[in-house]
């Protein structure tokens, strides 16, 4: 992990200007660095198995946004169908609809989240999660995908729902692939 996060330090440093003082950009190096590794162990005490944050800067700044995928979620007992689980994921969490991905029935649910308490996070934040079910598994199974974005601080802003706009769009390109 911590290989990976270093690589795409050394990335981002490359994009910071020359004339930055050295102090400022090994000040810069350690911040990045402790907020990507905070990042990805919050993203893995939620069972992420991947971590998808824009590294790259658009225009000079920045994207506000990340999204996990986290491990398949297992749900037992005689009788236990999509609908009951789509359900009791929703209740609570925000707006929920059901779409359709890869020719499948899944659940989209949205909603915005106030930043936590205590924190340096002073923005709230609009999240989208996609529950699909796993395909061919012998009992039900769902993936989980959890996007994540301040936006410009203002959630239901143009940049904000853009953001989410390209979210869903990358989700409805999801296909499942077998070997």
């Amino acid at each position: 992990m911590n290989d990976s996060i270093l690589a795409l330090v050394d990335r981002s440093i490359d994009e910071l200007p020359n004339d930055l003082p050295r102090d400022d950009v090994s000040k810069v190096r350690m911040e990045l660095f402790k907020q990507l590794r905070k990042a990805a162990r919050k993203a893995s005490k939620a069972n992420g198995m991947m971590l998808y944050l824009p590294v790259e800067r658009v225009h000079g700044s920045v994207v506000p946004a990340s999204f996990v995928v986290s491990e398949p979620i297992s749900a037992t007992g005689a009788g236990f169908h999509s609908d009951q689980v789509f359900t009791g994921v929703a209740i609570g969490r925000g707006e929920s609809e059901t779409v359709t991905v890869d020719g499948a029935t899944a659940n989209r649910i949205e909603r915005i989240v106030p930043p936590p308490e205590r924190s340096e996070i002073q923005f709230p934040s609009r999240r989208v999660e996609y529950m699909l079910p796993l395909p061919g598994s012998p009992f039900p199974r769902w993936l989980a995908i959890a996007f994540s974005t301040v936006g410009d601080g203002k959630p239901d802003s143009e940049y904000s729902s853009a953001l989410v706009d390209l979210f869903d769009a990358n989700i409805m390109t999801f296909r499942w692939s077998y070997e």
